[in-house]
């Protein structure tokens, strides 16, 4: 799945750090030490603020006890930033397929510095920079870690832009890299282009070489989706998506798409599946639009056409080696400047709910970041 040029480590591969000067164990911090942390208490509206009687997050208060190295091998990482995922507003509101019981801090792909590490800890040392995904738990000043579950961020690389990618970008590249094979030439169609899976679609297809029309809606998305690299825009709320894309298509001597990239659902998928070549493959992300679609199985089997659903987060437990495979080409590419990350939005912890609230709005052009550092500055 690595295309060519490109490296990358598995575990086994990543040099072992004991080789150079002796890494200070920490002490214990007591358990009295506390941090802040957002606590989902009762599920609900995630853009209401925290505190309030109908708002599913316990006030910011600090008094979150600081976790503790649960085994040798683990990593306590202090948290710089960490990412808003639209799963991460489903799983809320209790509207997600993995509900964690309550009360539970939310978050999952971060990036931090590493605080303090277990005596078996061979990889890393304190003040390493690093990325990773948690199951639950980022929307906190610390988090701890498996060695095996960190990823060393590349000098060079900006943090916050690393605590955006495992999960946008992760998602993109195993679905178009590993699971539909994107080959240079072919026509890659993303339907909502100018959130943080659709912006890393159009990269990553550009990447493979593919010709990419993107579908968004506004002029400002629009602009920015050619920033990065779309060969045709499509504002989906001016104009129609079969007859813009027929009008490229006819123009570049092409005769339909090739793989459709789909985390939208909803009638953008059924005017989508008008477009697609005989042997296309249509790559199921989610549903933003809430509307589920249907996809008939006598077409898809008359057009010879494949259908990947892809949950990026079930490929830590049945394929593990691929999952980091992926990432450390992903942090490979942002190295070498082949993939950026957009920074749409910036918030404290404490607004956490203005955050929710852009996500749900559709007001960004990238990711949503939650940023750590107190002295960050709120764009809204």
């Amino acid at each position: 799945m690595t295309l060519a040029g490109a490296k990358s480590l598995s575990l086994e591969q990543v040099p072992n750090r004991s080789s150079g000067p002796p890494v200070p164990k920490p002490n214990p911090i007591p358990r009295r030490l506390e941090m802040d942390a957002l606590v989902v208490r009762r599920l609900g509206d995630p853009t209401l603020a925290p505190g309030g009687e109908a708002s599913p997050f316990a006030p910011v208060s600090g008094d979150h006890p600081v976790p503790g190295l649960a085994s040798p091998t683990s990593v306590r990482v202090r948290v710089v930033a960490t990412s808003l995922n639209f799963a991460t507003f489903l799983q809320v509101q209790g509207k997600y397929q993995e509900r964690p019981p309550l009360p539970f801090v939310p978050g999952s792909d971060y990036a931090g510095v590493v605080d303090a590490v277990g005596t078996a800890v061979r990889r890393f040392r304190p003040g390493d920079r690093v990325c990773a995904v948690a199951s639950l738990g980022s929307f906190a000043d610390l988090v701890v870690a498996e060695e095996r579950q960190l990823f060393l961020v590349p000098d060079g690389c900006d943090l916050v832009a690393a605590g955006a990618l495992p999960v946008a970008f992760g998602t993109t590249h195993l679905a178009l890299v590993h699971r539909a094979q994107l080959k240079a030439g072919q026509v890659l169609l993303v339907l909502g282009a100018a959130g943080g899976v659709g912006a890393s679609a159009v990269q990553i297809g550009k990447v493979c070489g593919a010709v990419v029309i993107a579908v968004a809606r506004g002029t400002e998305k629009l602009h920015y989706l050619k920033s990065i690299g779309a060969d045709h825009v499509i504002d989906s709320s001016k104009e129609s998506i079969i007859e813009s894309a027929k009008s490229f298509l006819k123009a570049r001597g092409l005769k339909g798409v090739d793989v459709l990239y789909d985390p939208v659902g909803g009638k953008l998928t059924q005017d989508s599946l008008k477009l697609l070549n005989w042997g296309a493959h249509i790559l199921v992300i989610g549903f933003a639009s809430g509307d589920v679609p249907v996809i008939r199985a006598n077409i898809a089997l008359v057009k010879n056409w494949t259908i990947h659903g892809l949950y990026w987060g079930s490929y830590s437990i049945h394929r593990p080696p691929v999952l980091i495979d992926s990432l450390n080409e992903l942090l490979s590419w942002l190295s070498k400047g082949l993939i950026t990350i957009q920074i749409s939005h910036t918030y404290r912890l404490p607004e956490a709910h203005l955050a929710f609230a852009a996500l749900r709005d559709r007001k960004a052009v990238g990711k949503v970041m939650i940023v750590m550092d107190s002295s960050a500055k709120s764009r809204l």
